[in-house]
């Protein structure tokens, strides 16, 4: 029982494991398709190996070589018109004739000829410039100039002194300091010493106390001789002695003060001699310090003095100025001579134009009235009209063109119009081919390569001269430029890329998975060495059998995945 319940258990696990497999297949398949039909479709062509040409090809009308206009020489009114447009005329047929009537032109042009007489005599009446007011003007700006530079010399001298008296002031405000502090020094040793004593005094003492000493000593020299008598008398002698000896005593205290007051008295006199001096010094230094406090002033006063005069610098600017108004003054007479050189020049020659076309007119006129009485145009030469511009009744004027012939001796002519690219490949006198008429005797060259006037910024009108067996109005596809040349890599023009790094194509790649091929577009860049209409050799990163994207259903870029259209 349990075996059959294991085998069952294993069959629904195998069948589980089939259908997820299924599952997993199914859903990466369309999960591939969905992804592919999202990816860019591209269309691509194989590069080849092969040749290209450099030639321009182009196709155009036949048209004659040149042509003339058919005009009138006086105003008329278009009787008939004989030919029509693309009929072959010969020399001396009737174009036109003309109603009879008066010429009105030829009255309007006799008094367009008496108005350019006029004029004529009236541009000779012209006075010559004159010149006064510019050259006073010149005159005065020179003398301001000249005033100016004056100016300056005397600028330059006072800045000179300027300079000085403000060097003079400033040393003197240092000379004034140091004298000040020599004065103060002084002051203070002069009051200093003036409190050490008098000197005077000290003498006064002196004499007081020698005074008194000799007093005492006299005195002394009384009492010996008092004592000296009463020895001598045998009398009381006590009295005596204690008198000398107080008295001696007293002369000895008096010497020793005499000595001091004498001592005291000495260096009092040294210090008066040095007060004395010290004094006399301070005096000579007030007065020096009052001296250059004056002269402080003076300088000062100077410097002040000069500053208010003209600075070099103003005067520079002066100078500048009033050179720069006297030039321009020169430059504007130069300018207005040169102005009016050119105009009387121009008017010498607009004189001489007026009497050339005064001298025209008269010609015109004398050949309106030679010609007054034709009733008809006539073909100069053979040829084909090509355009007729006017009609029977119309009023036509002197020299309007009535109509335009073809020559038929002049040849013949293509013209192809080609981008600015196109026409860098040819060059005038190369030759052409023909390529719709097969006619071994028919040739034809470059004439011309000029920028079309509808489009001159992008086209070129390339006129083809063509010999041979061709008629006006003949359509001929032609081609000229280089011969073929073979390449290793030609690929179409329209692979062909290009942006800021150059030109480029897009190959792609394949590569092989288990799902199928999946498709990738590489950058390769490449330089274009010819083209022709539909391909170009190129060399670089492409090689052949390389296959390059020609059209895409969107934009690119390298590395992408794409698809390839069915």
């Amino acid at each position: 029982m349990e075996k059959e319940t294991e085998s069952k258990r294993k069959q629904i696990v195998k069948k589980v494991a089939a259908i997820f497999l299924v599952l997993l297949l199914v859903l990466t398949f369309f999960s591939n398709t969905i992804m592919n039909y999202s990816l860019p479709e591209v269309s691509t062509e194989p590069v080849t190996t092969g040749t290209v040409s450099n030639k321009v090809r182009g196709q155009g009308t036949v048209e004659m070589n040149s042509d003339y206009e058919v005009m009138v020489s006086g105003a008329r009114v278009i009787k008939e018109v004989k030919v029509e447009q693309g009929d072959e005329v010969k020399a001396g047929d009737v174009l036109f004739t003309f109603e009879e009537g008066e010429n009105t032109e030829l009255s309007t042009e006799e008094d367009t000829l008496n108005d350019m007489e006029l004029n004529y005599a009236k541009s000779l009446l012209k006075m010559a410039p004159d010149y006064t007011d510019d050259n006073e003007a010149i005159k005065e700006a020179k003398a301001k100039l000249k005033k100016a530079v004056d100016a300056l010399e005397e600028a330059k001298k006072t800045d000179k002194k300027l300079k000085a008296a403000k060097k003079e002031a400033e040393q003197i405000k240092k000379d004034i300091a140091a004298q000040q502090k020599k004065v103060d020094d002084l002051q203070e040793k002069v009051d200093a010493y003036g409190q050490v004593g008098d000197y005077e005094e000290a003498k006064k003492t002196v004499d007081d106390l020698t005074e008194n000493l000799e007093k005492l000593k006299r005195e002394l020299a009384d009492h010996k001789e008092d004592l000296q008598m009463a020895e001598a008398e045998g009398g009381e002698t006590t009295s005596y002695s204690r008198l000398i000896r107080d008295t001696e005593l007293e002369i000895s205290a008096k010497e020793a003060d005499l000595k001091l007051a004498k001592q005291n008295a000495e260096t009092l006199k040294t210090t008066s001699a040095t007060y004395k001096q010290l004094s006399d010094d301070l005096k000579t230094a007030n007065k020096a310090l009052s001296d250059l406090k004056t002269s402080q002033e003076e300088k000062e006063a100077k410097v002040t003095e000069l500053s208010g005069k003209l600075t070099l610098e103003q005067a520079k600017d002066d100078v500048a100025a009033c050179r720069k108004d006297y030039e321009t003054q020169l430059r504007a007479l130069k300018k207005r001579k040169e102005e009016d050189s050119l105009t009387q020049q121009g008017e010498a020659l607009d004189n001489q134009d007026a009497q050339e076309k005064i001298e025209k007119q008269k010609e015109k006129i004398e050949k309106m009235k030679a010609s007054d009485d034709i009733r008809e145009v006539k073909a100069k030469e053979d040829g084909v009209v090509s355009e007729i511009t006017c009609k029977e009744g119309d009023s036509v004027t002197a020299d309007a063109p009535l109509a335009k012939i073809q020559l038929s001796e002049s040849g013949y002519i293509v013209k192809v119009t080609v981008t600015k690219a196109q026409a860098k490949l040819i060059r005038t006198g190369d030759e052409a081919t023909v390529e719709n008429v097969w006619d071994e005797d028919l040739e034809a060259s470059v004439k011309s390569i000029k920028a079309s006037p509808d489009n001159p910024n992008q086209n070129m009108v390339v006129t083809f001269e063509v010999k041979g067996n061709v008629n006006p109005g003949e359509t001929l596809v032609l081609s000229a430029g280089e011969k073929s040349n073979r390449y290793d890599a030609v690929v179409p023009n329209n692979a062909i890329r290009e942006d800021s790094k150059g030109k480029f194509v897009l190959v792609v790649t394949v590569k092989g998975t288990p799902l199928g091929n999946r498709y990738k577009v590489k950058r390769a860049d490449v330089e274009v060495q010819a083209s022709d209409d539909t391909s170009s050799g190129v060399t670089g990163g492409v090689y052949e059998y390389d296959n390059v994207v020609t059209t895409s259903s969107k934009p690119l870029e390298n590395g992408m995945q794409v698809r390839l259209a069915e």
